[in-house]
């Protein structure tokens, strides 16, 4: 954690959070959810270019997001992730993802939240679509898998979405190499927002066994149904609150 980004992200939830508070009548459930300290994952899903700053505003301790990596090419997105201690995570795997999930781990390696949005930019594309949160990339779950860290799984759920003015495809694919990128994104922002935070799931039960793709993928499928079941708002006795004890590998989700 950096001073700087620190300072900056405080004083940004100072100004921006009654903005948050006010205009998008933001609530948190689960904040009890988030530990006073070690490290953890968060996982998200994301429909806005809004569900960092609900999520930052909702959690008291600091989060080191995770941001597509060819943000960090546009103008002043640039130094505003930076400043906000964002980190580019590349979408497009390789190389250059192998770096970014270096820097992740040595961010759970001392003890710090990460905050990830598996969907990517995909619920972008076609934000009408029935299922509302896209499939998620794996690299999470082999992340918190490697490191043994908790993972809280959360949800940003909308009172009412509105949509923006679609961006052309010709200026969405200047920065994004996707083969959808051509039809252009549609951002959403949201009329009374919800930040729901799951309770942590216990990986340590995987402790010692091989990761395999079956592994990783049975994992991180797994959590993609909670963060659904926590938008949707069902189980929440489950995977919300303690009222209903929960196994995460054995219990069907």
């Amino acid at each position: 954690m950096d001073v700087g980004n620190m300072l900056f992200y405080e004083a940004a939830r100072m100004v921006v959070g009654p903005v948050v508070d006010w205009h998008y009548r933001a609530r948190t459930e689960g904040k009890e959810n988030i530990p006073e300290e070690g490290p953890a994952l968060i996982v998200s899903n994301h429909r806005s270019l809004l569900d960092p700053v609900v999520l930052g505003y909702s959690i008291d301790r600091f989060v080191n997001f995770a941001a597509a990596s060819y943000s960090f090419k546009m103008p002043l997105v640039k130094q505003l992730y930076s400043l906000a201690g964002a980190f580019p995570l590349s979408i497009y795997g390789g190389e250059e993802s192998d770096k970014n999930i270096n820097i992740a781990k040595e961010l759970l390696r001392n003890g710090e939240l990460v905050g990830v949005f598996p969907e990517g930019v995909q619920s972008f594309f076609n934000p009408h679509r029935v299922t509302k949160i896209a499939t998620f990339k794996t690299g999470f779950a082999k992340l918190a898998l490697e490191e043994m860290v908790p993972v809280i799984p959360c949800a940003v759920v909308a009172d009412e979405e509105k949509e923006l003015p679609k961006i052309p495809g010709f200026l969405v694919s200047a920065y994004v190499k996707l083969p959808n990128a051509s039809e252009g994104i549609r951002f959403i922002t949201y009329k009374g927002v919800t930040a729901r935070i799951g309770k942590p799931i216990d990986l340590t039960p995987f402790k010692g066994e091989r990761l395999t793709k079956a592994l990783i993928d049975r994992v991180a499928g797994r959590i993609r149904r909670i963060v659904i079941k926590l938008y949707d708002g069902e189980e929440l006795d489950k995977y919300l609150t303690d009222e209903t004890p929960f196994d995460f590998v054995k219990d069907p989700v």
